[in-house]
């Protein structure tokens, strides 16, 4: 599947145009110190690339499903420009949110992936590529299954995620 426009405009403006010799975007920065939840993902339909990592950090003073995401760092191994740039969103996205908001959230519905969508195009908000969705629903899942690391729950499995060009745009 071609890369879509929206996603190659943020790759480029926002992932490529940062990294460098000695220079990787904000999100991609490693951190020192130990996360509070970490989770891993094949986000490749054809398994063995697009191996993305998610770390998270909790607010202090906050226990369970309570607690508030402080900080997530992502790292990519072998990723296409879609999977950069969705779990450039994600982390962007989850910072703020409490870990019961992000456990709430189904993957798989449309509905769930519009904020996301919004900030990938937020010039059209008609726009929801393919690539990104396939992407966006790979990364929410390591997002989550992060989020269930750092507040004491078992990980759920990977489901089945659509093929770009396969997916019903409606919940």
């Amino acid at each position: 599947m071609p890369i879509s426009r929206p996603v190659l405009a943020y790759y480029r403006d926002r992932i490529f145009a940062k990294m460098g010799r000695d220079r990787v975007p904000p999100n991609f920065e490693p951190r020192a110190d130990t996360p509070d939840g970490f989770s891993t993902v094949d986000g490749c339909r054809a398994r063995g690339k697009n191996i993305l990592e998610l770390s998270i950090w909790l607010t202090a003073g906050h226990a369970g499903e309570e607690a508030q995401i402080a900080d997530v760092r992502v790292g990519c191994g072998l990723c296409n420009p879609a999977m950069y740039v969705a779990s450039d969103l994600l982390a962007d996205f989850a910072r703020g949110q409490t870990a019961g908001v992000l456990l709430a959230l189904d993957p798989l519905a449309p509905s769930t992936l519009d904020p996301l969508f919004a900030a990938l195009a937020p010039e059209d908000d008609e726009e929801r590529p393919e690539d990104a969705r396939e992407k966006f629903q790979y990364g929410l899942i390591a997002l989550q299954n992060a989020v269930r690391s750092a507040v004491g729950h078992a990980p759920v499995e990977v489901p089945e995620i659509a093929e770009p060009g396969a997916w019903e745009h409606a919940d």
